[in-house]
């Protein structure tokens, strides 16, 4: 989910995808953004086009569901201010890969499966683990159940009251 466009590093996720030799499919939600055709023509002359699909703008009120049908959520973007996707997935119990660069791990924690978001193999391993391990996905379905629960608005708000309290001394 989120904007298709580069910095979503789709076309690693999409190579990823063609590697893994499960029957299931991916899906793509989110508008149009910069620099899309590219991703557009990697979908159309993926081997496995047939089984990528790119659902285009889906409303904030829809995402949850979409997510938690969702066997992964998968999330190696190469740039991310904050990462409130992952945290979206983890709350409604779908396991999470995503990247070890950025804010992501700050986020992740040790609750999803982290990635080098420049290494094919390394999405698809994970790709590949959460669809077929059941234990592993079970444990990365609980650890991001209790890691969404320490992110919520009212702890945000309190550490502002404190970095605030602390500058005005």
């Amino acid at each position: 989910v989120g904007t298709v466009e580069p910095r979503k590093n789709l076309s690693r996720v999409i190579e990823a995808f063609e590697q893994v030799n499960e029957p299931v499919s991916l899906v793509i939600a989110g508008k149009l953004g910069w620099k899309y055709a590219a991703i557009l023509k990697q979908i159309e002359q993926s081997p496995k086009r047939r089984f990528i699909k790119l659902l285009g703008y889906v409303p904030e009120t829809d995402k949850p569901y979409i997510i938690k049908l969702a066997r992964a959520f998968v999330w190696p973007s190469l740039y991310e201010g904050f990462g409130l996707p992952i945290l979206e997935a983890m709350a409604v119990g779908t396991p999470v890969i995503t990247s070890n660069v950025s804010s992501l791990p700050e986020v992740a924690g040790d609750s999803a499966i982290l990635v080098n978001p420049f290494n094919v193999g390394d999405i698809a391993i994970g790709i590949q683990t959460l669809l077929t391990d059941d234990s592993v996905r079970e444990h990365y379905i609980k650890a991001g159940l209790e890691r969404s629960k320490k992110f919520t608005w009212e702890n945000c708000a309190e550490e502002v009251r404190q970095v605030l309290s602390e500058t005005r001394k």
